[in-house]
């Protein structure tokens, strides 16, 4: 049994020497020094370089993988129920004999897991390429003491007239076979390091193309493992296996979407014609409907909503509405807590990906329920203005959702059409401000709002009722007292504007703009006293820039008016600026480039609007002479330091000269 140590030892070696080896291979390449740079870096670190571990390991591989597959296979052979023990080699396994099969059984118990997760990371770096096995046996003869191990009989030597596919599948198989009877039944006894080991073995086999290729062919296969993860999630609760669960999840969603992808190209390349047909493909076909034990995507949902619902039970409305359930107070998630909700989403906004249009349209409610209710659980103010993970993977989901190809689907559209409508109504509602949500992040449901308006098309969100709540949105954060609100409303509203829809954009002018130049003026009587009130009026001003330049030819001169007698209000004369505080020398700074900016752009204009108000052409000549005062005592100040010679910091006793 000492040697299955070693060998658990040595694949332990093996998995950090790859780990380390990959680290060195993502990180940016160092400058090439000089030799005397290098000389005086001898010594600073005692580094050893990245490859020295694998460099350690690399010569024991032909034999170390041989041994290891050995090991797995009687591993698997030692698990299997009483009733099949009939298929136990009768003259024992690699690593043991028939007599101390009993006592075996535990050595593999707990040497079997690092054994795993290293086979996987050899094929996959080997891309499940094959070593002639009378080579690895030549090899290992000639490597002393594990010469005696390799040459025992083993029962899991390939026969000969096995393919190179199907050696490959039989690897796979067993990989897949250990990992999802170990994780069907885990024993309350074994450590959470041998659940670890096997979800990594997993997410690094998916990572090789023949695997997932494998596992989407046998659709049977992902949904058992699916449905044994979801099991595994019953009784393991730390955050960081169910991470690490949702990453395989991922993966074998990822291989699924490849695969289904490749079916459609190969259809639309038999026959140009079939185009409608290969959108058809996937699951729920015509009907919709997705089977329970045979859809992948079904298997996926129970899995992640059990995820959603263990961090965020609001999101379970019979719980919610139970009259026995206590109200629920808002908090925020923890950090793993957070990544883990936000894998989720993730992951849940590309499911529709792999079915049909009408399949889709059977999923899609409870998904973008789901996704809409984490916006509305999570998107919570913070002390930074951070977006947490889970908002980011909400609203990236809601623009995958609102932007695939269904759509464009003739079949489905107006069934689509009507859910994302009813799913921007709730987006509204969410976002109304309310006492019981003090905490509401403002910026993150308009955000969400503004992923509508510009990806849904005017078609969805033209409705009256949305509109209007969609410029309700917009003027409530306006009229914000958070300066960062007001900054992060101006960005947004500047997309909107610059929509190439301009029926979708012009209501929103119409509304909205008034206010904009209302905010703006009010800012003269009450200079910004920090950089975040400072970025608001910045951002302010270009949405009334845009607004100038979207102008037809005959209103130009009215619109720029606004925008110079605003800039112009900005400026401080010279007694006010130098006792103004930053933010306000940052502001007169601001509108003065901005109006040399503007003048060469629209000349005609510019002039007509300067040449009727005298006194704003005053004031703007005055701050130009002071700016260009201030600029020449500026260089002339840098001019004479650098003529100014530097005593000698070094003194000499004595004179050559």
């Amino acid at each position: 049994m000492e040697k299955l140590a070693v060998l658990k030892a040595w694949a332990e070696v093996y998995i950090v020497a790859m780990k380390i080896k990959k680290e060195a291979e993502n990180k940016p390449q160092r400058e090439v020094k000089s030799n005397e740079e290098e000389e005086d870096d001898f010594g600073a670190a005692d580094v050893l370089p990245p490859d020295s571990l694998i460099t350690l390991v690399q010569p024991e591989l032909p034999t170390l993988n041989h041994l290891w597959l050995a090991a797995l296979k009687d591993y698997a052979l030692l698990t299997l129920p009483a009733e099949f023990a009939s298929q136990l080699p009768s003259d024992g396994g690699a690593f043991y004999t028939p007599e101390t099969i009993d006592t075996a059984r535990l050595h593999y118990r707990n040497s079997w897991a690092p054994i795993l997760h290293a086979v996987a990371v050899w094929l996959n770096s080997t891309g499940f390429a094959l070593n002639d096995p009378s080579e690895d046996m030549a090899t290992s003869l000639q490597r002393g003491p594990a010469a005696a191990v390799h040459s025992q009989p083993s029962s899991s030597t390939s026969p000969a007239s096995k393919t190179q596919e199907d050696v490959v599948k039989d690897r796979i198989h067993l990989l897949l076979g250990v990992s999802i009877e170990f994780l069907c039944f885990p024993r309350p006894e074994e450590p959470i390091e041998h659940v670890t080991a096997c979800l990594q073995a997993l997410r690094t086999l998916l990572d090789s193309p023949c695997v997932r290729t494998h596992i989407a062919e046998d659709q049977l296969l992902g949904v058992e493992l699916l449905n044994v993860l979801h099991r595994l999630l019953l009784t393991r609760d730390p955050p960081s296996v169910q991470l690490q669960v949702t990453g395989v999840v991922w993966e074998t969603i990822r291989a699924a979407q490849d695969y289904l992808q490749e079916q459609r190209r190969a259809k639309c390349k038999e026959d140009a014609s079939e185009k409608d047909a290969a959108c058809m493909l996937g699951e729920g076909g015509d009907t919709g409907g997705l089977v329970p034990g045979k859809s992948l995507v079904f298997a996926a949902m129970e899995l992640l909503v059990f995820i959603l619902v263990r961090h965020l039970p609001q999101l379970n409305t019979k719980v919610m509405d139970s009259p026995s359930h206590m109200p629920y107070k808002p908090q925020r998630l923890p950090e793993e807590s957070a990544s883990l909700v936000a894998a989720t989403v993730t992951i849940l906004a590309d499911l529709p990906s792999l079915c049909s249009p009408d399949g889709s349209m059977t999923i899609l409610p409870t998904i973008l329920f789901l996704i809409t209710g984490v916006l509305k659980e999570t998107a919570e103010k913070t002390a930074d203005n951070q977006v947490p993970p889970p908002v980011s993977a909400a609203l990236q989901g809601i623009k995958t959702i609102i932007t695939s190809p269904l759509a464009k689907v003739d079949k489905t559209h107006k069934e689509w059409t009507a859910l994302i409508r009813s799913t921007l109504a709730s987006v509204l509602e969410y976002s109304q401000p309310d006492e019981t949500k003090p905490k509401m992040d403002e910026v993150s449901m308009l955000t969400a709002i503004t992923l509508f308006l510009l990806s849904a098309g005017a078609e969805i969100v033209g409705v009256t009722s949305l509109q209007n709540g969609c410029m309700k949105r917009f003027r409530n954060a306006l009229n914000s007292s958070d300066p960062w609100v007001q900054a992060k409303c101006y960005q947004l509203l500047l997309s909107v504007l610059q929509h190439s829809n301009r029926a979708l954009s012009t209501p929103y002018i119409h509304s909205l703009a008034p206010l904009v130049v209302e905010k703006l003026k009010a800012v003269e009587r009450s200079k910004p006293n920090s950089n975040t009130e400072l970025l608001a009026v910045q951002e302010g001003i270009k949405v009334l820039e845009t607004l100038v330049a979207m102008g037809e030819e005959q209103n130009r001169v009215q619109l720029l008016a606004l925008l110079v007698t605003t800039l112009i209000s900005y400026l401080l004369d010279e007694n006010a600026f130098t006792s103004a505080p930053p933010a306000s020398k940052g502001l007169h700074e601001f509108a003065l480039q901005d109006l040399m900016r503007i003048g060469p752009l629209y000349p005609s204009a510019f002039k007509t609007v300067i040449g009727a108000a005298p006194e704003l052409k005053s004031r703007l000549e005055t701050a130009i002479r002071a700016s260009q005062a201030s600029s020449k005592a500026k260089a002339a100040a840098r001019l004479a330091q650098t003529t100014v010679q530097a005593a000698p910091t070094i003194k000499l006793k004595t004179s050559f000269f």
